[in-house]
């Protein structure tokens, strides 16, 4: 059979976001989906981040694939469906449709449309292949109740419905899994990024979280459980890699001190020679200088974490389970190591004028390398959704980027946005006080002087957008009323 994996575009090239200025990852999910069916199937992958838009119409009707399939998070939800219509418009009812990713996990019934057949639920490499095989076969497509981990539409008495099989086991090994194909996005190589760090290639080596925030789904999409590639199956992928720097894709790389020696021995061994970035919690880092100054001397590069706020307050109310010291020792402890950081903060609906000033001079004291500022969104799937979707303006995906408030503001909301839109000049000193770490490692300096020029024209084309407070406005015309914000206002007029 003939298979077509997508990675959907985003729903507006140029609109702001991780995905289009500062970080384009490789989509692991269907290298890693795709390992498994080739040589049974014949498999493409198209990356429509990195296309014109009309290559998928025409690579739809020039391949014609038996089954097509796209993985999404929330905000890409909207353009995985429109994957599927283009597929059922130009190949008719004969091809299978499929998506996957966290927001079809979390919420299987928003995808419980006609142009789609089946939804994978949690892991799909194994689901995905048990479906591939079974239609290969001449199965029925009214006959899927034996695939664990799908939700499937089938005919029934009072019209069609989509069915939900029993979950998938997450127990198997990751070492058991085959290496993602990566040959298939060859054409692909060398375009992906993290900031100015470019070529990079992307590499997960665990599944899962052991903590539950409550405005992430990561721990629930994997129901709890973490398990790890062992460390040398991670640098036996990290020498197969031509790229010179390496994005670990773990939601929390930092989670296991034992695991992490464990590799720093083995990457001390080998000396696969490249730099290394990973997403890991304060607390961990706080706790463990000398363990992040032999990883810096491995190879790390830089930390995204979750700063979140500097509200011991809030950070309980998040249940983040840290502390607002460990996020201050974090920061002085990778400065001093010469480690970039990238910290997200959360801004929220009911900020006034004074909070945003007290999180701008808090991401100035700790000099975040490059801080991100977000907006707390209750993301389905997750217990912020399940407690506040009562709250919500609007369950329409493409807000639920981090960058929108879904959700009424205490300020109005034309104030709160243009409080919001001054994160970024607000915050330069931050950025500014991070460049003597270019001289604390000339070597990593000189790999990153190739991505500099078109870091630079990103970054301008994004700050076009984010220091516009009209664009937020402008986006949600016609799906958020501007009246939907100075809630203060009028609980002050009730008291009155």
């Amino acid at each position: 059979m003939k298979l077509l994996l997508v990675q959907p575009a985003p729903f507006e090239h140029g609109r702001m976001g991780l995905e289009n200025a500062l970080w384009l990852s490789e989509p692991v999910a269907l290298t890693s989906i795709a390992a498994m069916v080739k040589g049974r199937h014949e498999v493409r992958i198209l990356d429509m981040r990195l296309e014109e838009d009309g290559v998928l119409a025409r690579v739809l009707a020039d391949f014609r694939p038996d089954v097509v399939g796209a993985s999404c998070m929330t905000t890409d939800a909207y353009q995985a469906q429109a994957v599927c219509y283009a597929a059922k418009s130009i190949l008719g009812d004969a091809v299978f449709t499929i998506v996957g990713g966290h927001h079809p996990t979390l919420a299987p019934e928003a995808h419980d449309i006609a142009a789609i057949d089946a939804v994978c639920i949690g892991e799909g490499e194994e689901t995905f292949a048990e479906l591939c095989d079974h239609l290969a076969a001449g199965g029925s497509r009214d006959d899927l109740g034996a695939i664990a981990g799908l939700a499937w539409r089938a005919a029934s008495p009072t019209g069609t419905q989509q069915r939900r099989n029993p979950n998938r086991s997450q127990a198997r090994s990751l070492d058991t899994f085959p290496l993602p194909a990566r040959e298939l996005i060859s054409s692909y190589l060398g375009r992906y990024f993290f900031a100015a760090a470019t070529p990079l290639a992307s590499i997960q080596t665990s599944r899962g979280c052991a903590y539950d925030c409550n405005f992430c789904a990561i721990w629930e999409f994997y129901e709890r459980k973490v398990r790890f590639l062992s460390a040398a199956a991670i640098v036996d992928r990290m020498e197969a890699v031509a790229e010179k720097f390496i994005f670990f894709l773990d939601d929390n790389f930092l989670s296991h001190r034992g695991r992490i020696e464990e590799f720093l021995a083995e990457l001390e061994r080998r000396k696969p020679g490249k730099f290394w970035m990973i997403q890991g919690r304060t607390d961990f880092i706080a706790q463990h200088p000398d363990l992040m100054k032999r990883m810096r001397d491995a190879g790390l590069c830089m930390v995204l974490s979750g700063y979140e706020t500097n509200d011991e307050g809030t950070l309980a109310a998040l249940k983040k389970d840290n502390l607002r010291e460990n996020n201050l020792k974090a920061a002085a402890l990778l400065r001093k190591l010469g480690i970039w950081t990238t910290g997200i903060f959360m801004t929220r609906p009911d900020f006034e004028a004074k909070d945003f000033e007290a999180m701008w001079a808090a991401i100035r004291e700790m000099k975040i390398s490059i801080p991100l500022v977000v907006i707390h969104t209750p993301l389905p799937g997750t217990q912020g959704w399940r407690a506040e979707r009562h709250t919500l303006l609007t369950e329409d995906a493409r807000f639920f980027d981090l960058l929108h408030a879904v959700q009424r503001t205490r300020l109005p909301r034309e104030e709160f946005y243009r409080q919001y839109a001054r994160w970024n000049q607000a915050t330069m000193g931050s950025s500014r006080e991070s460049l003597p770490l270019l001289f604390k490692r000339p070597r990593l300096t000189a790999a990153l002087l190739k991505g500099v020029p078109t870091f630079v024209e990103r970054l301008k084309s994004l700050r076009r957008v984010i220091e516009d407070p009209q664009s937020y406005l402008r986006d949600e015309a016609d799906v958020i009323p501007r009246e939907a914000g100075g809630a203060r206002r009028e609980e002050e007029i009730a008291a009155a």
